[in-house]
């Protein structure tokens, strides 16, 4: 459990907590420790639905809130259903966004809507909420919350409620943006929040207008940290490189190296360091029978002896007497 300083900002505070069932106990301290520091941080703002018992009594989870002045990042993994039991009647204006990263939850009947919304792993929806209305996850979930004032994406939002993939390049971005918020929100002076919460709203436009500016010098980490995720994801691909990472994220390549151009590494050095932090890791597992040849030939080094350098220059030891 963590609570860390939080500084003042007009309709909301800036910090983060976190309600970890391993730390807290599950079940109702869990839940209920989220719920009375949600109020006291965001409930005049957004206030909570009331939910089900079998939430309250049996929550299993981690749920994590950033709170970046009147925009929130809510992140919930559990492995036990989440669902409302009563949502009340106060009237809302503010823009919700949902993205699925496990399981999936089911909204049910939004008011611009017909119909439920089913949010699963690997997709988004958001809506503009001026009612509340019930949900329901499934045992196994992960997904973050998004919420935004009206005032900023109502135009674009109301009346025409957006679904769509999380892997597009403009939902790509806005997560590893948020990523990198979760980091370092309790790090950040007044005028760094502001700044990530008008990135945020910003980059929560482009998921709208499927698109972002990549001339925009303050989406440029975010972009990199895209870049990363994806290099990550694909390690053992044969076809990983900036081209095509570069083509994913609908950017040019001279783009993406600009992005890395005041980091420590070029995105061509992140990729062949982190195909030899895998190969390490693979050559001591304990009772790998991976040859140093097998591993040159999964992480795409041209042969052997490359490999062997290329190893020996970040380890200071050859492939073989790392494994042994």
């Amino acid at each position: 459990m963590s609570d860390r300083p939080h500084l003042p900002g007009p309709g909301g505070k800036v910090g983060t907590f976190t309600a970890d069932a391993d730390s807290i106990g599950t079940g109702r301290g869990t839940w209920e420790y989220f719920v009375d520091t949600w109020n006291d941080r965001m409930g005049e703002l957004y206030p909570l639905p009331e939910f089900s018992a079998s939430t309250v009594d049996g929550f299993q989870g981690i749920m994590r809130s950033v709170t970046l002045q009147d925009t929130v990042v809510n992140e919930l993994w559990g492995s036990s259903t989440v669902s409302t039991r009563a949502v009340g009647t106060h009237e809302h204006d503010h823009i919700r966004l949902y993205v699925g990263l496990r399981g999936a939850t089911t909204l049910r009947d939004p008011h611009d809507r017909a119909g439920d919304v089913y949010v699963s792993a690997g997709t988004y929806f958001m809506h503009h909420v001026v009612t509340e209305n019930h949900f329901h996850t499934t045992p196994e979930i992960g997904n973050r919350i998004f919420i935004f004032p009206g005032d900023a994406l109502r135009p674009l939002v109301a009346g025409k409620p957006r679904t769509g993939r999380a892997t597009s390049p403009a939902a790509q971005i806005l997560m590893a943006h948020t990523t990198m918020v979760q980091r370092t929100v309790s790090d950040l002076g007044p005028a760094a929040a502001h700044a990530s919460r008008n990135a945020l709203l910003e980059l929560a436009k482009g998921l709208v207008l499927d698109h972002f500016d990549d001339r925009e010098p303050t989406f440029t980490p975010a972009l990199a940290q895209a870049a990363r995720d994806l290099a990550d994801a694909r390690l053992t691909d044969a076809e990983l490189s900036p081209a095509t990472i570069a083509a994913h994220l609908h950017v040019s390549v001279r783009t993406l190296q600009r992005a890395f151009a005041t980091l420590d590494e070029s995105f061509s050095a992140y990729i062949r360091r982190r195909r030899l932090e895998e190969a390490a890791a693979a050559l001591t597992v304990p009772g790998s029978r991976l040859t140093v040849s097998e591993a040159a030939a999964r992480w795409h080094f041209t042969d052997s002896s490359h490999f062997i350098r290329a190893f020996k220059k970040q380890y200071r030891t050859t492939p073989a007497q790392f494994a042994r």
